[in-house]
């Protein structure tokens, strides 16, 4: 059992296993759920149903005991309305922004089950929150965007200023599931303080392409701007021969450590720590080693937490450094500051 750091609930954080022997049936729906409601997001809910008969039991299936997405995000937005948040003209569009707790792409609307949804909001205070996560089963947390919707949650490097947002309530650990040719794992994120992601495809069609090349299996990798893990976590399954791992977030480190644990029986290894990181700072510079990874006894992965333009003065060299920056950074300054270290590896910006 892998307890969560956020909440200390038992059942928050399951083994990629067990998630992935269910993960296809969690959102859909039974042969006696009620036909889904095709609202209107942007017409004011108030003209749609009647917001004061909206409670737990509204549009719930008694016998898979799911609801749909619509009547979730009503119920939540309806707990806003009565706290004045949000006037009687909002739609549903203005409730926020929800993420499903086991993430994967699907081509319907999910019906959901008790803590099956995050939800990111705006201008909503703690208590609103609060109400939101003791009287709708389905959300497990809700998050206050901070700043402009378009900068990633997180750090650059060691110069840079974080940004996060903010829980109000409940707990933000969520999961994706990252899939390729060679397997599935998955990929657990505290979500108020990592970058969201809604597919990985790309990042797959990258690990894909080098290795056709031949330029993964038994090779050394670095990902180098690591966050919660899928790249390298994603090479290993590939069959690096070691991966390097490291960020300057510590956030994102712990979130790594927690995905080796949730996917260590599939890639069949143990996790060593090294340094306790909790008592790290929150933002890395020179890098350290906090923990190594072994299969078979032998190293597979080594974990760092530091400045990216460090790290090539901490390891003996690589075959293939994946640099993956936020989207619109520019990540010409890391990438060549490897490619002078180490002229004869691939540099990958992702």
């Amino acid at each position: 059992m892998i307890k969560c750091q956020i909440c200390n609930n038992p059942d928050c954080i399951r083994v990629a296993e067990e998630v992935l022997d269910s993960i296809y049936e969690l959102y859909t729906a039974c042969g006696n759920c009620g036909p889904e409601p095709e609202w209107n997001t942007t017409a004011p809910l108030t003209t749609i149903i009647d917001i004061h008969d909206l409670s737990s039991t509204f549009l719930l299936c008694s016998s898979c005991g799911r609801r749909p997405l619509n009547a979730v995000m009503a119920h939540a937005l309806s707990i806003m309305i009565r706290h004045g948040e949000r006037d009687e003209k909002s739609g549903l569009i203005r409730t926020g922004t929800p993420l499903i707790y086991r993430g994967f792409p699907i081509m319907y609307p999910p019906r959901l089950g008790p803590d099956s949804l995050v939800l990111i909001v705006d201008n909503t205070g703690s208590q609103t929150a609060q109400d939101i996560v003791e009287q709708v089963p389905e959300i497990k947390g809700v998050i206050l965007r901070i700043g402009d919707q378009a900068k990633s949650v997180g750090i650059l490097d060691s110069n840079s200023r974080p940004h996060e947002y903010s829980l109000l309530a409940g707990c933000d650990m969520r999961c994706d599931l990252a899939q390729s040719a060679f397997g599935e794992l998955v990929i657990y994120k505290n979500q108020s303080k990592i970058h969201i992601e809604f597919d990985n495809d790309h990042k797959m069609q990258v690990l894909g392409s080098l290795d056709i090349k031949g330029m993964l299996g038994g090779r050394i990798v670095v990902d180098g701007m690591c966050g919660p893990g899928t790249l390298g976590l994603m090479s290993m399954l590939f069959g690096a021969g070691k991966v390097i791992f490291n960020d300057a977030w510590r956030p994102a480190i712990e979130n790594l450590l927690l995905n080796l644990e949730v996917n260590s029986a599939i890639l069949g290894v143990d996790v060593e720590p090294v340094l306790t990181i909790t008592d790290l700072s929150l933002i890395g510079d020179k890098p350290v080693q906090v923990a190594v990874v072994k299969r078979n006894g032998r190293i597979a992965a080594e974990v760092y937490f530091g400045d990216l333009r460090y790290l090539p003065d901490y390891i003996d060299g690589c075959d293939v450094c994946l640099i993956d920056t936020f989207p619109a950074i520019d990540p010409s300054e890391f990438a060549n500051i490897w490619a002078k270290k180490y002229s004869s590896s691939r540099i990958i910006t992702v």
